[in-house]
């Protein structure tokens, strides 16, 4: 079955947003919601960035890719901030997430980072990780560090300099959770916008049923779900990478604007059906 709606997609990097050519062999779409239903009904899928006319905005065109050969049996996509999830394989992103993904346990700069958390409960482990990877690697810029306006280091190249961006600090705490004995299944690394703070990209830790978010800073851990202000994006996890989205669908003649948005479940932002309603009205 092909695909038969359009999807609106921004890639962020640190410092923006990352125009980037996609065509069907860079990014593949499946049909499949976070919970494995179908989707029956036309819909757009925004990518929800909090803002417009941004520069990375790329629309994709129906018939882009089957299901079947977007994820892998098994894989787990994450339910987060209250999105449908889309699942998707991003060839632009392969080498980077190949680097974030590499097991460096056995790099003694990571035994020496997580040696004080061995005897720790796991959501202490989560607390003293992400405080001790904001004390240990200071920020320094992907174009200073390595002369690329984008890169994902690995996480022993990042303790070997001491340094990072937010994607590479994320990168850290996601191999020392690995190396504490989290499961892989269980870790996220989340690209997305923060009201506040802009393009982001923060670890995702799913601890006891609940999601977990590490952000860039030395605070703790917040649990998601009280996190409202960040819209996630992009999703890369061991065995599988989403977007994330939610469905506005087009009005049904005759229904009221509030009505439709209800009748399909369309998340709206607060005062948006109204100003539906006084529009249809004029």
């Amino acid at each position: 079955m092909r695909n038969d709606w359009p999807l609106t997609i921004d890639f962020p990097f640190t410092g923006g947003f990352r125009r980037t050519p996609i065509d069907d062999s860079s990014l593949q779409l499946g049909r499949t919601g976070s919970r494995g239903e179908t989707m029956k009904h036309p819909l757009l899928f925004r990518a929800l960035l909090g803002a417009t006319g941004l520069a990375g905005c790329l629309v994709l065109l129906s018939g882009m890719a089957r299901a079947a050969d977007v994820q892998p049996a098994g894989a787990v996509a994450p339910s987060l901030f209250g999105t449908l999830t889309l699942p998707v394989k991003a060839a632009r992103y392969y080498d980077d997430w190949e680097r974030a993904r590499r097991d460096d346990s056995g790099d003694p700069r990571m035994r020496a980072l997580i040696a004080p958390a061995l005897r720790l409960s796991p959501a202490e482990q989560i607390s003293y990780i992400q405080g001790a990877v904001f004390r240990r690697i200071r920020w320094m810029s992907d174009a200073t560090e390595w002369g690329q306006h984008d890169y994902w280091a690995s996480a022993a190249e990042t303790l070997e300099h001491g340094a990072g961006d937010m994607e590479d600090r994320a990168i850290v705490k996601m191999q020392a959770l690995r190396a504490l004995g989290f499961s892989t299944r269980d870790l996220y690394l989340t690209m997305g916008r923060d009201k506040v703070g802009g393009p982001i990209t923060v670890l995702i830790v799913r601890l006891g049923g609940r999601y977990y978010m590490l952000d860039d800073d030395p605070g703790a851990p917040i649990p998601t779900d009280r996190r409202p202000e960040f819209k996630p994006l992009m999703t890369f996890g061991y065995g599988g990478s989403w977007v994330h989205g939610y469905p506005a669908l087009a009005q049904k003649p005759g229904l009221a604007p509030a009505q439709a948005a209800r009748s399909f479940g369309s998340w709206m932002p607060a005062g948006t059906a109204a100003a539906m309603g006084r529009s249809a009205r004029k």
